[in-house]
């Protein structure tokens, strides 16, 4: 990655000075001129609009101006000195331009067809809010649960429960989440948002004294015990609206994308060599 973001940054010089022989009129808007090659008004402008927006108030003044300018000297040194030595004719080179543009592709595609057209509006974050209200309550719960890595663990475990066995003591027997276990499986108050989206969804359908089945997650199989409940008020939705268009967003492109996928799929034939794939070794 760091091999390709130097890659990057040679583009940038090419797409970002403008080239005109030493014996050419120069422009009238040149701000530095670097052996064969202008640079000028334009592409200080980019470099500055390629900045985020809280360093465009650091370097909008003289000074800036001038550091801006240097860098561009310092791309183009660095360009020329690479032309020279004449590494746009490697095949490393070259297989890094094929790279790039693949990616360029892609990224031009994908926000053509997903960031363009997946939109959500003020009106769908409103109709979310209003008829989602449990998942912006400020209601808070007091879990227990005793992780397992499988699904025939968890399954033996519920069995166990519900032949009246104890929950902690099975907890601090068998649970691989150390922290909990050594309180028998006891995880403390929490609100919505503060566990993975499988542990929440589960334990806030839940009532208090109930035990769970298996719930799948990244870290493994839950046995969840519900243990206590303290009701809170809705959110007010001015708080919580910008962080809900951004989680609507996301889960319309994500969406979106899948179906495109699918669409593409469709339209190519795609084969997949599964004794090939399943032979080689990635690391020793």
């Amino acid at each position: 990655m760091k091999t390709l973001a130097k890659f990057f940054l040679i583009l940038l010089v090419i797409a970002g000075c403008s080239k005109a022989p030493v014996e050419s009129k120069a422009p009238s808007d040149y701000i530095a001129k670097v052996d064969g090659s202008y640079i000028v008004e334009k592409d200080l402008k980019k470099q500055f609009n390629a900045l985020p927006d809280f360093m465009k108030t650091i370097y909008n003044n003289a000074e800036g101006k001038k550091k801006l300018a240097d860098e561009l000297v310092k791309k183009e040194l660095i360009y020329l000195e690479a032309k020279k030595q004449e590494l746009d004719k490697s095949p490393e080179y070259k297989e890094k331009l094929e790279e790039f543009q693949k990616l360029s592709l892609i990224s031009m595609l994908l926000t053509k067809e997903i960031e363009e057209k997946a939109k959500v509006t003020e009106e769908d974050v409103k109709k979310y809010f209003d008829t989602h209200p449990d998942e912006f309550s400020t209601d808070r719960v007091r879990a227990s649960h005793i992780l397992v890595s499988t699904k025939e663990e968890a399954d033996s475990l519920l069995k166990k429960l519900k032949a009246g066995e104890d929950f902690a003591a099975l907890a601090k027997k068998n649970s691989i989440d150390k922290g909990s276990a050594a309180k028998g499986g006891d995880l403390g108050f929490f609100g919505r948002g503060q566990m993975v989206p499988e542990f929440e969804k589960a334990v806030f359908s839940m009532k208090k004294g109930e035990v769970s089945e298996p719930v799948k997650t990244q870290f493994g199989y839950h046995i969840i015990k519900l243990t206590d409940l303290k009701k809170g008020e809705k959110a007010d939705y001015d708080k919580v609206k910008e962080s809900l268009s951004k989680k609507l967003l996301t889960e319309k492109r994500r969406a979106a994308f899948d179906s495109y996928i699918e669409k593409l799929k469709n339209s190519y034939n795609v084969e997949i060599n599964e004794d090939k794939l399943k032979n080689i070794k990635l690391a020793d």
